[in-house]
């Protein structure tokens, strides 16, 4: 029992209740819709969507006098509303409950376009609800102690006053090198972490540096990866070597938490359930605005229905998803089946088919069961029949690259060339995801 940590979430909730639960009500109100029938959430989600509507209707330039139908309102990707940045952004002065300067939120620029939304103060306040919510359900208290691994930057960083307060340690992965895994791992032992946040990629090496030498730890509870797509041999490399769950999580940061797993998951097809209490989704087709068929890959548009500052309203946030009929657990509302990523790491086989990351983490991921020695890999597409995989081997791999080409051409075409790439290190983008499939051919 961590006292410390009972202490903590005591002292938040306590001050939070003699401020008028800014955070409380927010947390009820995402606990109600998610947890309840889509019947009984359904008029409070309408009433937030209404409201945003009519709100950017008046107040904001760019949706002057568009009305509360929100098929009348276009669909925005970035570039277009950052060409029309300023006529979208609200007033501070009309915004409702605002308290001082609004946030300003930078995207990371994962898709090549980096973005910043101004967020007004209570969609600031219903985020650390969300992030309080979503960890509860899969088993992780708000201040118990997590380690949290990201790139921690001069503008990205927390004080030593918060660090303290939230028990939240911060770990930078600028370099996630033999030494600093060593060091993560006596770090994770050491202050006893129930929980570690951050990158899948980052997870799984973490997991394969333990595997390899023999670090256990006791007092983890649960993982949440984040920004890249977890796939099933890390997931399942994961449990067996730290002994605790792994859920994948889908977040953005103009946004916040829009969709997660549950505990427990299986092996394959975990689905996540969409955070319908704070965001209106739309699944559109690939090649029009038409709503997208239960089965179909499709877009995923989002109306956010708390941020005044900025309303973001049905915007095309780049991520591809397979919509699914409501589930036994979902309460009525559809699921995410499969959740593709962006839309521009789409590649393509030789006869113009898409193939998704999935397919290629199935097939990385047979060679790293049975054989021994893939650190990293990564698949790009040059051209029409032009492929590249770049993989980093351990010094006492048995893999056959041959076989691994083989597989991976019975999949995309065999008349396709693959060149392999043996580096020592797969370079991480700015935002330090990793990328596992690429797509330099523009279809």
């Amino acid at each position: 029992m961590d006292l410390n940590a009972i202490y903590l979430r005591c002292r938040f909730w306590t001050i939070d209740f003699l401020k008028g639960s800014p955070i409380g009500k927010p947390y009820k109100e995402v606990k109600y819709i998610q947890e309840h029938s889509f019947q009984k959430g359904q008029h409070i989600r309408e009433k937030a969507l209404h409201h945003m509507l009519e709100f950017a209707a008046a107040n904001s330039p760019f949706y002057h006098s568009l009305g509360t139908n929100l098929s009348d309102y276009p669909v925005m990707n970035k570039a277009k509303i950052m060409d029309n940045y300023e006529k979208i952004r609200v007033e501070e002065h009309l915004i409702p409950g605002q308290k001082g300067k609004v946030h300003i939120q930078p995207t990371s620029g994962s898709t090549g376009t980096t973005l910043k939304i101004a967020q007004d103060t209570n969609k600031r306040l219903r985020r650390i609800a969300e992030l309080k919510y979503f960890g509860k359900i899969v088993g992780f208290k708000t201040h118990d102690k997590l380690i949290h691994l990201r790139t921690w930057s001069t503008w990205i960083k927390k004080t030593a006053q918060q660090i303290k307060t939230e028990n939240i340690i911060p770990f930078d992965i600028s370099t996630l090198d033999d030494a600093r895994l060593k060091e993560l791992c006596e770090l994770a032992i050491s202050s006893k972490a129930i929980c570690l946040r951050g990158y899948a990629s980052s997870l799984g090496q973490i997991a394969q540096y333990a595997l390899k030498n023999g670090y256990q730890f006791p007092h983890l509870k649960i993982a949440i990866s984040g920004s890249e797509s977890l796939l099933d041999g890390t997931r399942k490399l994961f449990k067996r070597v730290m002994k605790c769950e792994i859920i994948s999580q889908y977040a953005d940061e103009e946004c916040g938490i829009l969709a997660q797993e549950r505990i427990p998951t299986k092996q394959t097809d975990n689905p996540m359930y969409l955070n319908w209490a704070s965001y209106f989704f739309e699944f559109l087709k690939m090649d029009s605005d038409e709503p997208a068929e239960f089965g179909e890959l499709a877009r995923i548009v989002i109306t956010d229905l708390h941020n005044y500052a900025f309303p973001l309203i049905r915007y095309d946030c780049g991520d591809v998803a397979v919509i699914g009929k409501p589930d036994e657990y979902s309460n009525g509302y559809p699921i995410i089946e499969k959740l593709y990523g962006r839309r521009a790491d789409i590649t393509y086989s030789t006869s113009g088919a898409p193939i998704y990351l999935v397919t290629y983490g199935a097939i990385m991921e047979h060679f790293i069961e049975n054989y021994h020695g893939i650190l990293q890999w990564q698949f790009v597409q040059n051209g029409e029949k032009d492929y590249t995989l770049k993989v980093v081997l351990a010094k006492d791999h048995n893999v056959v690259l041959s076989d691994v080409v083989s597989q991976i051409k019975e999949n995309i075409g065999n008349d396709a060339t693959v060149n392999v790439e043996q580096l020592d290190d797969i370079p991480v983008l700015a935002s330090r995801k990793r990328k596992a499939v690429v797509n330099n051919w523009k279809k």
